[in-house]
């Protein structure tokens, strides 16, 4: 399926931000269509599914990788071991971006020796997914994920922090 950016058109979308001009100047593309910046694609029957926030979009050799994608997998497959994943972008000299993982730990998931643990998880990626795909930003095991007010994962602040992780352990 070809994924790309959902846009419509109502009689009840937004029509501008309040004292916001370059937001709203963003806000419509040239037809006029309300661009939402979700991602997402329709299926052979019609429905339309959302995949992802397209800020949320990592880059990494030239292709696009859903974080959620990701975090299902891993969810899915280490759910006994992995109480919340989050997937972000990290700086990378030879892909622009690669995934990393932040993975916080079960109970089961703490008793487990976390190397053999990070062996697995990298195991899975790369046998059910793409290249561009696998984690080459690393997997970092923390104590919990950085949240917004409204209770979300706070991507821009995990992958500074992540960042910012990755720059002294360099040192």
């Amino acid at each position: 399926y070809q994924r790309g950016e959902i846009c419509y058109r109502s009689v009840s979308a937004i029509k501008s931000y309040y004292k916001r001009p370059k937001e709203t100047a963003d806000l419509y593309d040239k037809e006029g269509w309300l661009r939402s910046g979700d991602a997402g694609y329709y299926d052979e029957d019609g429905r339309l599914y959302i995949v992802d926030r397209l800020k949320q979009l990592i880059k990494c050799k030239g292709n696009q990788v859903v974080p959620a994608e990701l975090e299902d997998l891993l969810l899915r497959e280490h759910g006994c071991e992995i109480a919340e994943v989050s997937v972000v972008g990290l700086p990378h000299n030879e892909f622009g971006e690669a995934p990393a993982a932040a993975v916080v730990l079960t109970e089961e998931g703490r008793r487990c020796d976390r190397q053999q643990l990070s062996d697995r998880i990298k195991a899975t990626v790369e046998k059910n997914l793409a290249l561009h795909k696998h984690l080459h930003g690393g997997i970092f095991f923390v104590d919990s994920l950085p949240k917004t007010e409204t209770a979300k994962v706070d991507r821009p602040a995990l992958a500074s922090s992540l960042a910012l992780g990755c720059k002294k352990a360099a040192k």
